[in-house]
């Protein structure tokens, strides 16, 4: 296999648990398409600044492949449809609007409330079995109930999505400046320590231990932090620190 084919397999495995994060949040193809282009217009601008060179449409064009006319759309209105909700959260907030009148739904009305947000593009019965998964509608006998944590649910799910964008956003650009970064005194460390050679048996017993240790040297970040932090408002000045994650392959 070829070195640009490798890149190509590399690059479609790293974006899969990208792809899983995404829709497990309920964005559809067609959103994530809009809004991955849209980041990659902005990555091309950062590119072309870092390199000292003026990030016209022409040079965002050639940069990325999307055409000049795209580009200027997006740039002329920036902010358009920045807060577009996917059908998902559409969906969510008709449950919540039903709720206030009602608790119970029958399944006639689950089913016309679900074809008119997505168009019978997708069956209804398979929307109804990822709302029941994620506990938000509970089915009882011909009837389906809304769950009483929805609301609770939605403030989790947006606190989740806030923490995600930002150890994500800081992981990728750890890993660029790594990868690429010509100034070596940047000081932008990452490291990922595993092994293939724990027994699943013990793997609840490796996992707790290392959630204690990570627990310890979060407050020792903490401290060393605090330590260098003057008396300014926050957000006086960018982002400096780091992020921790632990994971186990067969979770």
């Amino acid at each position: 296999m070829n070195t640009d084919k490798r890149h190509l397999v590399q690059l479609q495995k790293a974006l899969i648990p990208v792809s899983k994060m995404v829709i497990k949040f309920g964005l559809q193809y067609h959103e994530f398409r809009t809004n991955s282009q849209k980041a990659y217009i902005k990555a091309a601008e950062e590119l072309l600044n870092e390199a000292a060179i003026k990030p016209t449409n022409q040079a965002i064009a050639v940069k990325t492949g999307i055409d000049r006319r795209t580009i200027a759309e997006f740039q002329n209105n920036p902010s358009a449809n920045k807060d577009m909700l996917n059908k998902m959260d559409l969906l969510i907030a008709a449950l919540q609007r039903a709720k206030l009148k009602n608790k119970q739904l029958s399944l006639s009305h689950l089913n016309s409330l679900i074809d008119n947000i997505y168009g019978n593009h997708i069956r209804a019965k398979a929307v109804i079995t990822e709302l029941i998964s994620n506990e938000m509608i509970i089915k009882e006998g011909n009837s389906f109930i809304i769950a009483k944590s929805l609301n609770q649910q939605l403030i989790q799910q947006a606190e989740l999505a806030e923490e995600v964008d930002i150890t994500t956003k800081r992981l990728f650009q750890t890993f660029y400046k790594k990868m690429f970064a010509t100034d070596l005194k940047q000081n932008l460390n990452q490291a990922s320590i595993f092994s293939s050679k724990i027994p699943h048996s013990k793997h609840d017993k490796i996992n707790q231990i290392i959630d204690v240790k990570m627990r310890q040297f979060q407050q020792e970040m903490k401290e060393v932090i605090k330590q260098h932090e003057t008396n300014v408002p926050k957000g006086t000045y960018a982002n400096v620190g780091f992020s921790q994650f632990q994971f186990d392959s067969t979770e």
